[in-house]
């Protein structure tokens, strides 16, 4: 599996992508995996509910959103290894956000929640052919590739991670939703 080229996915995935070292799965999976999966073992237990600003997602707020958009990534790439036709739709981060409730959610649900998904989701990829790593569908109005899909999908994770070191874990004034 080669890295994805520009005209395989939208160009705000660019960030993600690049963030992402290894030309293969197992590359990847073993670059990245047990970092991602360990990493929110380490969040203090007085930082879930943490935001650092006003309107700001809390630190269990920005795990839900992985686990939705790495569920949302991983059924798109499947549907476009099993052939799916139709245009599949974007999403309203902020809307699944605000509806998902996460602030109310046990921290170690959502913790075991997100390892099951992560490694559910890396059985998925490693079933995929080259030939499936190759195929592309139409997600909104561009193109996007299954192996687009899984540079996102740790991608995604690896930008969120720093977002919660630079802006969460390191602030000297918190501001609670709880």
């Amino acid at each position: 599996m080669s890295r994805p080229k520009a005209n395989e996915y939208n160009s705000f995935f660019q960030g993600y992508i690049t963030m992402v070292t290894g030309q293969s799965l197992e590359e990847i999976v073993n670059n990245h995996n047990q970092n991602i999966l360990e990493y929110w073992d380490t969040i203090p237990n007085e930082k879930w509910s943490y935001s650092y600003a006003p309107n700001k997602w809390t630190v269990k707020q920005v795990l839900q959103h992985i686990i939705d958009t790495e569920r949302i990534l991983a059924y798109r790439a499947l549907c476009i290894v099993r052939g799916e036709k139709q245009k599949l739709n974007e999403f309203d981060e902020k809307k699944y956000a605000d509806s998902g409730d996460a602030i109310f959610r046990n921290i170690n649900d959502l913790i075991s929640e997100w390892k099951l998904l992560r490694e559910s989701n890396n059985f998925m990829f490693k079933s995929f052919t080259e030939n499936d790593l190759n195929k592309a569908g139409v997600v909104g109005s561009k193109n996007l590739s299954v192996k687009a899909i899984i540079y996102i999908v740790f991608g995604h994770v690896l930008h969120h991670m720093n977002i919660v070191n630079n802006k969460y874990l390191i602030s000297s004034k918190p501001y609670n939703i709880l």
